[in-house]
């Protein structure tokens, strides 16, 4: 038992000694005549050789004015990007449909007094973050076409419910099937709502925990068992079709926050969510709801009555700013065949050619960086970030991330000056992998440096990987100051 104490207390005394490394770096090097490139080297061989293990850390710096290589290391190794990947995937779409692109949902109501919905793979739908930014009902779109439907039907009954099903396959298979219930695995669509997620807090009354369930809709039955006990332990799941909810376990105290599920059917939800919202409209609905190809529905005949456009821009802002994953996904599918790996070769062919990257630095799985598989070098990240900045559409890319010290996931990361709000970039996390890329902004804001810094293969936490990832960013605010 002491010898183990004791090797814990070595193990945290290391990463302190690092952390403290780390922190002194930049005051060390602001004494040295290095250069930027040479200072950068040495952080991270130091880093490496600290953390030990097979851990990898790659480094490239562009200077977008000229495209001078500032730094690098390893920079042509492949590293896996996890989130970084939404970089790529806001590429692809950008190329793929143009900076200026709308989603557009379409609603047709046929002779027979159907309703049809053709989806666009819009991922905004009903987001629970973008409509209290925007102070709106996630019901908001929802209730447009609601009334659209109302308008055109009046009092007479409506028929069936159809919505775009796609390929009926809406997770890549590269994905772990035992995290499907973790909010940050909701799967992707045609259609989309809600994060593609039911939420639940609880509002407590004596022994009695009721749930408050969103989206609310009569149309997915609730089978609650969760009671007020000692212990916070409860659960919840989509049953039967996502055509239910099953709640169970303890509560001890009611929290705020909500917690999410992924359901497994997309367009299912969205056509729930709806038709409840026709029925508050005052629709006649039948309740009857259907997911398919609608490709095999002939739309002759059927009169389109709404339509749904959400910018590109606002639903790269979700993907890269607050990193969700199926809005990443949304894109790649959106942008290639619909499939994962139809749509993953597309992306590949797309960006190789459209950047000039080069074929081996570049392997796509996935939309938003959750498969293993997704590998990129740090220099063709730089390249593809460089290439950005400098096109016709830079604003609406660089809008979309998220900026040190103020929002996004990087709120708390580089929160004092001169690094805050000077550095927006794109994190990425996953099991031993961490990652930033992005761009250092001259002090009038405009993009000046291209940087990319992917750790992999790290032991342990990647709390140290962050630490040195911002302490670069530091160095090259700094940098760019004194030129």
């Amino acid at each position: 038992m002491r010898s183990e104490t004791l090797r814990i207390r070595l193990r945290l005394s290391g990463a302190i000694i690092l952390c403290a490394i780390l922190a002194a770096a930049p005051a060390v090097q602001a004494q040295t005549t290095e250069t930027i490139g040479e200072a950068i080297g040495q952080k991270v061989s130091r880093f490496e050789l600290t953390i030990g293990g097979k851990s990898r850390v790659g480094v490239s710096v562009t200077d977008l004015s000229g495209g001078a290589v500032l730094a690098s290391a390893r920079e042509n190794e492949l590293f896996m990007p996890a989130s970084n990947q939404k970089l790529l995937s806001s590429a692809f779409a950008m190329h793929s449909l143009g900076g200026d692109y709308k989603f557009a949902t379409e609603l047709y109501v046929t002779r027979a007094g159907d309703i049809v919905v053709y989806g666009d793979f819009d991922p905004t739908f009903g987001d629970p973050v973008l409509a209290a930014e925007e102070g709106k009902s996630i019901y908001a779109d929802l209730d447009i076409l609601a009334a659209a439907v109302k308008k055109h039907l009046g009092d007479s009954p409506s028929g069936k419910l159809f919505v775009s099903g796609g390929s009926g396959v809406y997770r890549p298979d590269t994905w772990k099937v035992k995290q499907n219930h973790l909010h940050y695995q909701a799967p992707a669509g045609k259609l989309n709502f809600h994060r593609n997620c039911l939420a639940a807090t609880f509002k407590i009354t004596g022994r009695r925990a009721r749930p408050i369930i969103a989206p609310q809709t009569r149309f997915i039955k609730l089978r609650n068992s969760v009671k007020v006990g000692a212990k916070q332990i409860w659960s919840m799941r989509p049953g039967s079709g996502d055509a239910e909810l099953i709640m169970r376990g303890t509560i001890k105290t009611a929290s705020p926050y909500p917690q999410y599920v992924p359901i497994n059917h997309p367009p299912m939800l969205f056509a729930r969510t709806l038709a409840e919202r026709l029925v508050v409209a005052g629709v006649p609905f039948n309740g009857k709801i259907i997911s398919m190809d609608l490709s095999k529905i002939d739309r002759k005949g059927a009169r389109p009555i709404c339509t749904i456009s959400t910018p590109l821009a606002r639903a790269m802002r979700r993907a890269n700013k607050d990193s969700l994953n199926m809005a990443a996904e949304s894109f790649l599918l959106r942008c290639g065949d619909g499939t994962w790996p139809g749509s993953a070769k597309i992306m590949e062919k797309t960006l190789t050619k459209a950047y000039s990257l080069s074929a081996d630095s570049l392997v796509v799985s996935d939309g938003s960086g959750l498969s293993r598989k997704n590998l990129v070098s740090p220099a063709t990240m730089t390249k593809l970030l460089a290439a950005i900045a400098n096109g016709k559409c830079a604003s609406v890319f660089t809008d979309t991330l998220a900026r040190a010290g103020l929002d996004g996931t990087l709120k708390k990361r580089m929160t004092r000056a001169p690094a805050r709000g000077r550095v927006i970039a794109k994190t990425g996390y996953i099991l031993k992998v961490s990652c930033l890329s992005g761009y250092v902004l001259d002090k009038t804001g405009k993009p000046a440096l291209a940087f990319s810094i992917m750790a992999n293969d790290m032991p342990g936490q990647v709390a140290p990987a962050k630490a040195l990832q911002d302490q670069i960013c530091q160095m090259l605010v700094a940098h760019v100051d004194k030129q």
